[in-house]
């Protein structure tokens, strides 16, 4: 360790303890998305939320948030009402749950009801660290994950119910003694480092041995963590057609965003697929908007790259909900790792088919001579048959875009998100990161509106703290500090460490005669 890390070292050892030591705090929630919130005091206000006390703020959460609730407010002082009221205190009567009962039997039941949650709480906190991780057994694989149990619960019955109906579909079976472990985490870099997927992305199949499937539960985004999951788990399935057989990239993305549109209704029993991926629409409506549309032919031979999650898809979705070609297409799928009359390409231990190839087997398969003919029917399918006008799809648009880069169309779609009364808090966490630097006062409106929608997210606290102090002035940087604190009070874990060293740095050049704060921000 160099000298000047020392330093920032101690300082960070003298500052750290103020603001991200355990504490001994009174008060704690279990909220239903699995987060665990420990406070100074948490007490019920009237119009029904709960008014969260740190050192260093007050934050308020809606009730309906709420699953478990340890307070020390056990009732606080009674007033009585009228005379019969004042009788039944004399007489060490209490109210309670509409009732009056002694004193001694409220205590009780408060205790045992608050020791049970604690137990649970308990648990739930334990359970979040993947060397606790949950563990669970299927017909068809083995979970293990950090999610709430009821939570993984509902993913476990989705995914034996997905592939029953794949596997039934297109006639394929596991092979002998294996059952694919699927793994679930509520914390991304957990996921990240588990997994070994790299960062941007939100689920990642191995499908080397020994498989696995890896998804990132994100609590604000469930119905995304839905859509990935079939996603995912359409590359398993299709990769048991053979295991030495890789689908091309441009076939297998595409049928992967289609059954990731899947639904199901438990009360009917039904699988529906081919559901509408929003953001996929959006994003290739956009294209169109511009002028731009994509080549049929280039799709088939592989060459468009990231547009075979966004045109391929709809080409998917075309072909399959069309009802002269939906069969013929599902053979061609099928036929592709081990068909006689298809010439496959070696890469590495796998095979794949490429190219040319491919071109000539869509064709034979399908039968389709004039790949014109049918290019114009798809885009006409597009325009016609495919609408999107939800917030969803900007959103899902603006996600996709900033994960691959595309910066300017991702600021784009994040303003259309908000202008449709988007609720994300991720969404205007990403957006007001885009906008710091080039416009601090729409970043900052950004940051604000995201903590009205999640009060709890330390991410969206450091973020409109570090905005705040980079303002410069003795009262933004005050506020702007208080802020980071209260994200470390929040969750010690998730916090930013070499913020806390900025802040130690800036406060030894002060000490020593050096210009203090900016450097670095």
């Amino acid at each position: 360790m160099r000298p000047a890390s020392r330093l920032l070292a101690a300082l960070a050892a003298a500052l750290l303890p103020a603001v991200a030591a355990p504490r001994a705090w009174a008060d704690t929630l279990l909220l239903k998305d699995g987060r665990t919130v420990e406070c100074k005091k948490a007490v019920r206000t009237d119009d029904g939320k709960w008014r969260l006390t740190y050192e260093h703020g007050e934050v308020l959460v809606a009730a309906d948030l709420v699953k478990e609730a340890i307070t020390t407010d056990a009732s606080g002082a009674y007033e009585p009402k009228d005379d019969v009221e004042k009788e039944k205190l004399a007489k060490g009567l209490v109210p309670f749950e509409g009732k009056w009962v002694p004193k001694s039997e409220r205590d009780a039941t408060t205790a045992r009801r608050a020791a049970e949650a604690k137990k649970r709480i308990d648990e739930a906190k334990a359970h979040r660290e993947w060397r606790n991780r949950y563990r669970a057994k299927t017909a068809n694989f083995e979970f293990e994950y950090t999610i709430p149990p009821e939570i993984a619960k509902g993913y476990m019955d989705l995914m034996e119910t997905y592939y029953a109906f794949f596997t039934k579909q297109f006639n394929v079976s596991r092979p002998p003694k294996e059952k694919l472990k699927v793994c679930f985490y509520h914390d991304y870099d957990t996921f990240l480092e588990v997994s070994g997927a790299g960062y941007g992305v939100l689920a990642y199949y191995r499908f080397v041995p020994p498989r696995e499937l890896n998804f990132f539960y994100d609590r604000l985004r469930p119905e995304e963590t839905v859509a990935i999951m079939f996603h995912e788990a359409q590359h398993y399935l299709s990769h048991l057609f053979d295991l030495k057989f890789n689908m091309p990239h441009n076939l297998g993305e595409a049928y992967a965003e289609y059954y990731g549109g899947s639904s199901w209704d438990p009360v009917k029993k039904v699988m529906t697929t081919g559901g509408l991926q929003e953001g996929r629409l959006t994003e290739v409506q956009t294209d169109i908007q511009g002028g731009e549309r994509r080549s049929l032919e280039k799709y088939l031979r592989g060459e468009l790259g990231y547009d075979d999650y966004t045109w391929g898809w709809t080409f998917v979705h075309f072909m399959m909900e069309t009802p002269k070609y939906r069969p013929k297409f599902q053979r061609l799928y099928r036929a592709l790792p081990d068909a006689k009359d298809i010439t496959r390409t070696l890469e590495g231990e796998y095979a794949t088919v490429k190219g040319d190839e491919l071109v000539k087997a869509f064709q034979k398969y399908v039968g389709v001579d004039d790949l014109a003919a049918l290019e114009k029917e798809w885009w006409d399918y597009i325009d016609k048959k495919l609408k999107a006008e939800s917030v969803v799809g900007f959103e899902e648009a603006a996600f996709a875009a900033l994960n691959t880069g595309q910066t300017l169309r991702a600021k784009r779609f994040f303003g259309l998100a908000v202008d449709k009364g988007s609720r994300n808090p991720t969404l205007y966490l990403r957006y007001g990161d885009l906008l710091r630097g080039d416009d601090n006062g729409k970043a900052g409106e950004l940051y604000r509106k995201g903590l009205e929608l999640d009060p709890l997210s330390p991410a969206l606290w450091i973020a409109l703290g570090r905005l705040t102090r980079a303002l410069g002035g003795d009262e933004h940087e005050a506020t702007g500090t208080r802020y980071l604190k209260l994200a470390a009070e929040l969750d010690p874990d998730s916090v930013d460490t070499a913020l806390l060293l900025e802040e130690a740095a800036r406060k030894v050049g002060e000490g020593l005669g050096k210009p203090g704060g900016g450097e670095g921000r």
